[in-house]
């Protein structure tokens, strides 16, 4: 009997392109957070470097090998190497930068320089000082 593909008909919608991990940025008063999705690696599978203004991860997922007397019939995951790539303010310390990996997903905090960092300004009475106008 022929085995027939069941996602063939959904074969045409797939985009099968170079693996390309999905990423989200969020950003706080403090520092911007990188969260990464890179499922199947490790972080000895990957490279972060703090370059020229950008923040970089590059690694490789890669296929996993069919076993002998098997073949690939039908595939939908992507593989490959990759490198993604986000700007950074000006003034990051790249000594402050922490990396940590679970279940496939990468976090990365930055914290802002501290010209970013919002700061409270207090408003004082007049009778602390004055401002000086000058007559025209």
């Amino acid at each position: 009997m022929l085995w027939t593909d069941p996602f063939a008909p959904f074969a045409g919608q797939v985009n099968r392109s170079v693996f390309s991990p999905a990423a989200d940025v969020t950003v706080s008063e403090g520092d911007l957070v990188l969260t990464m999705d890179l499922p199947g690696l490790t972080a000895e599978d990957l490279e972060i470097e703090l370059v020229g203004g950008y923040l970089s991860v590059r690694g490789e997922r890669k296929r996993p090998e069919v076993a002998e007397g098997s073949r690939l019939a039908h595939l939908e995951r992507t593989f490959g190497r990759f490198e993604r790539r986000i700007k950074l303010p000006d003034g990051i310390d790249p000594d402050k930068v922490a990396a940590s990996m679970d279940n496939g997903v990468l976090s990365l905090i930055v914290p802002k320089p501290e010209r970013m960092v919002p700061r409270t300004i207090s408003i004082g009475s007049g009778s602390e000082r004055q401002l000086e106008t000058s007559a025209a």
